[in-house]
């Protein structure tokens, strides 16, 4: 499979609303994370919904 996945992320609380957090996460560009996540996209299946048509 894609093996261990790697993550940094950082957590912001908005101003006057401290009961919500925003939690953003993120890879290094160029890393083992970014190759798997990659590998693991390539996996999806193609959107064959009528939307837009």
């Amino acid at each position: 499979m894609a093996g261990d996945l790697h993550f940094a992320y950082e957590s912001f609380q908005p101003p006057g609303d401290p009961d919500q957090t925003l939690c953003v996460y993120n890879v290094e560009p160029g890393s083992a994370t970014a190759q798997a996540l990659r590998l693991l996209s390539s996996w999806t299946a193609a959107d064959t919904s009528a939307a837009g048509t």
